[in-house]
């Protein structure tokens, strides 16, 4: 193999390398930050996706098992099922209330049962969390845990995602600490 040869396929393996979609997150620096909003600690031993269109999207053992995401949208930012927006001056209970009659418009979630709808703190910041189950096509209960929160920026959620069998429990302290990191900034 020529030198030009070697050259050209160490650039190839080097590009597909940068290109990766997922990124093991750094024991050394866990910390993430957005939009001079907040900062938060991701958990240890979990993947995080480089290109997505949410703030955060990490894994432990692959979306289909379980996944943590944490998104910020602007008020005017049409929620897609119910096509309702959110206000700066909205209530925590209203988000939550929101947020079910969104995953109820979903067929996926439509047959969700609601485990809990309760006030929260984000940082010492008035917020909701909601917990609910479902059943995907298969027939697997699933169980959704969100914490969000509207504030002049927008809203943000941090939702945790798992199937109630042994995942949901095996991720949700490393959501409750991520959910304990988050610092919103002045």
């Amino acid at each position: 193999m020529t030198l030009s040869r070697v050259l050209v396929v160490a650039f190839l393996v080097a590009g597909l390398a940068a290109c990766a979609p997922w990124q093991r997150i750094d024991p050394a620096d866990r910390s993430a930050a957005k939009r001079d909003d907040y900062t938060l600690t991701l958990p240890a031993g979990w993947v995080r996706r480089t290109a997505d269109s949410n703030d955060v999207f990490v894994t432990r053992d692959g979306p289909a098992l379980n996944y943590i995401v944490v998104n910020r949208q602007p008020h005017d930012r049409k929620l897609p099922r119910t096509q309702r927006t959110t206000t700066p001056d909205m209530l925590p209970h209203e988000l939550g209330e929101l947020a079910l009659a969104e995953w109820r418009r979903n067929e996926a979630t439509a047959d969700l049962q609601v485990l809990a709808n309760a006030p929260a703190l984000l940082d010492g910041k008035p917020a909701v969390r909601v917990h609910v189950r479902y059943r995907n096509e298969r027939g697997l209960p699933i169980e959704r845990l969100m914490v969000a929160r509207v504030d002049a920026r927008g809203r943000l959620s941090l939702l945790y995602e798992a199937p109630a069998i042994v995942y949901f429990q095996r991720g949700l302290a490393d959501f409750e600490a991520m959910l304990a990191s988050l610092r919103f900034k002045p």
